[in-house]
């Protein structure tokens, strides 16, 4: 027995007529008989029964069709409810970021972001990570979004925002007065670098080769707060985006000129290509792209 079957039989129950109930559910006459037989002799009892050209439910088809009739009632109940609790169900949208822009980007973005219409019911799992493991979580599928220094090509990478990095110092260094700096100031002091494997380092190495220099690595350490540490207790220099854990009353932040004016590293807004989004991610993907893309990025 199939619920096809059971449709059949409810509608010609109703309509007592072959063609008009063959029409209603848009399928062949002979197709609605061959179910109707097929139900019967599974049943082991007539349903219905032929007079001249009338068709009538026999007893025992009026008692299935109650039966039957409750059943397809509460089944489209269960449906509608399942939809309706589908439109109200609260979606969530899985997007990775980098420390740096914690206290920038994502306040920006969520704030923007719910003063749309129709948005209160998607929600966001935030993972802090690094600019890699952004990159590689989004081609795993553990994340649907996010925003990161690298770029691959299986990656849709959109730039959003160059990112200004800065010199910072001990607020009792020689240079802490300055205005700026450029990279010649602080070419021989000791530098507190991140790993080779930041892309942090990547940009701060190619830029010391741009200008023919050798940076003098005295430290090197995983994240961005434990070079503040360093350069808090006076063991040399780092070059650091703007950090909320910045403590202006041991560190002084410079901003480093170079030919083409601030040094910057660009973040991108990332996804994966040919990959289909839930609607929810769509929706916040659409957002970024309309809100964050800067003027020269495609779209």
């Amino acid at each position: 027995m199939t619920l096809l079957q059971l449709q059949y039989f409810q509608a010609l129950a109703r309509t007592l007529h072959y063609t008009r109930t063959a029409e209603r559910l848009r399928i062949s006459q002979p197709s609605l008989s061959a179910a109707i037989g097929d139900l019967e002799r599974e049943l082991g009892v007539k349903l219905f029964q032929k007079e001249s050209r009338k068709v009538s439910l026999t007893l025992d088809g009026q008692r299935f069709f109650s039966y039957v009739d409750q059943a397809m009632y509460l089944l489209q109940e269960g449906v509608d409810l399942m939809q309706e609790s589908a439109q109200t169900a609260q979606q969530v949208v899985r997007l990775g970021y980098f420390q740096s822009i914690a206290s920038t980007i994502i306040p920006e973005l969520v704030k923007g972001f719910y003063k749309q219409e129709e948005t209160t019911h998607i929600l966001f799992h935030f993972t802090e990570v690094s600019s890699y493991d952004v990159l590689s979580r989004i081609r795993s599928g553990a994340l649907d979004l996010g925003f990161s220094f690298h770029q691959a090509a299986w990656a849709q990478s959109v730039p959003v925002e160059h990112q200004i990095l800065y010199l910072a110092v001990p607020v009792n260094h020689h240079l802490a007065g300055r205005d700026c700096v450029s990279f010649a100031d602080f070419a021989t002091e000791p530098l507190i670098a991140l790993g080779q494997d930041s892309s942090l380092r990547v940009n701060l190495d190619e830029a010391f080769s741009r200008h023919g220099m050798i940076p003098r690595n005295v430290f090197e350490v995983r994240e961005c707060n434990a070079a503040l540490q360093y350069v808090g207790l006076g063991f040399g220099v780092s070059v650091l985006p703007q950090m909320p854990a910045i403590n202006s009353d041991k560190i002084s932040m410079l901003p480093i000129k170079d030919p083409e004016g601030d040094f910057t590293r660009t973040i991108y807004f990332t996804c994966c290509k040919g990959r289909t989004l839930p609607l929810a991610a769509q929706k916040v993907k659409d957002y970024i792209l309309h809100h964050f893309s800067l003027p020269s990025a495609p779209a």
